[in-house]
């Protein structure tokens, strides 16, 4: 039959969610530069999840929301399109496993599917300007999904971020440097500090800088003293300690650390054997470029060579006489 399509229905709205991750929406985007990704929207907060991948199996797309699953916990409900990832045995068997309800739009009817349609067109449009302007596929992902999650939305309730909504704290982004430092607040002595130092009889230990120190170096799975210096230090017990042996500043934890004195100091110094470095191996450190250091050539100094001793003409009678050739016979 070729008749017309009937007239648009009334339009119905799917209900609201009580809660965030109760219902979500799943759609594919791609094929870009071979990558295709599965979009996941959450109904309540509109909290979106983009996944790469370069199969879009019933395996491929089960692995990719048993991960998101596992960040977040299980949907009450779960909508998709009638591709053939979503309907198949192996894909309702999941959804029945885990007590899913797996809703699937009309074929050729992507309205109904809405929020996932409309996702898929704002990561396509946008991917394309972020990419624009020289960055990677990867960080522009990266890059719109902290931008979208960060955000107001006017669609979630109280027009809250996504991230509100679903982590119940906004995201921080690199706009809070413009507000003052959040300062960080510690109780005096908590209940587990008071058991453990109750337990091991801990006590208080401080160092002070320039204090000397036999610091636990570690290397190769094992460790071994080493004389060091405490520079400053950096927390109620973390130390910045300079090791001269080595030439090497280490952070170390106070239980790290014991105290030396001036005569261990001194045996230290006597079975120390200087360490010197080579001068182009100093300069490359702090980025100079060392003159060229060849060689010059030796100039001969004439007057230092002896005269070569003057041949002597020898005797006459030393001399060999030519002989002469015999005469022919007439």
């Amino acid at each position: 039959m070729s008749a017309k399509t009937n007239t648009r229905a009334k339009l119905e709205s799917w209900p609201v969610p009580q809660k965030p991750w109760q219902r979500l929406h799943i759609d594919y985007a791609g094929p870009v530069d071979d990558w295709y990704y599965l979009i996941l929207v959450d109904a309540f907060s509109k909290w979106p999840e983009v996944i790469p991948t370069r199969r879009i199996t019933t395996s491929a797309t089960l692995e990719i929301l048993q991960g998101i699953f596992a960040r977040f916990g299980m949907p009450e409900t779960l909508v998709s399109d009638n591709g053939r990832q979503c309907i198949s045995e192996q894909f309702e068997r999941y959804c029945e496993n885990n007590g899913i309800l797996h809703l699937k739009t009309p074929q050729f009817h992507p309205q109904s599917n809405g929020l996932a349609e409309r996702f898929v067109d704002t990561f396509k449009r946008t991917l394309k300007q972020i990419t624009a302007g020289g960055e990677g596929l990867t960080e522009a992902i990266n890059t719109f999904l902290l931008c979208y999650r960060s955000t107001p939305n006017r669609s979630a309730p109280e027009e809250k971020s996504p991230a509100e909504l679903l982590l119940g704290r906004p995201l921080r982004t690199s706009l809070d440097l413009l507000k003052p430092p959040t300062s960080f607040h510690k109780m005096e002595q908590s209940k587990q500090d008071s058991q453990y130092n109750r337990k091991h009889g801990a006590k208080a230990i401080y160092n002070n800088p320039q204090d000397l120190v036999w610091a636990k170096v570690f290397k190769n799975n094992s460790w071994s003293w080493e004389a060091g210096q405490v520079l400053e230090r950096v927390g109620s017990v973390i130390y910045n300690v300079w090791l001269p042996q080595k030439k090497t500043l280490i952070r170390s934890h106070c239980n790290q650390l014991r105290s030396r004195n001036e005569s261990e100091t001194a045996d230290v110094a006597e079975n120390e054997t200087p360490v010197q470095v080579p001068l182009d191996i100093l300069l490359n450190t702090w980025g100079l470029n060392p003159r060229s250091t060849e060689p010059e050539e030796p100039q001969l100094d004439l007057d230092s060579i002896p005269e070569e001793p003057r041949m002597t003409e020898p005797p006459r009678g030393s001399q060999r006489r030519r002989q002469r050739p015999p005469r022919r016979a007439e």
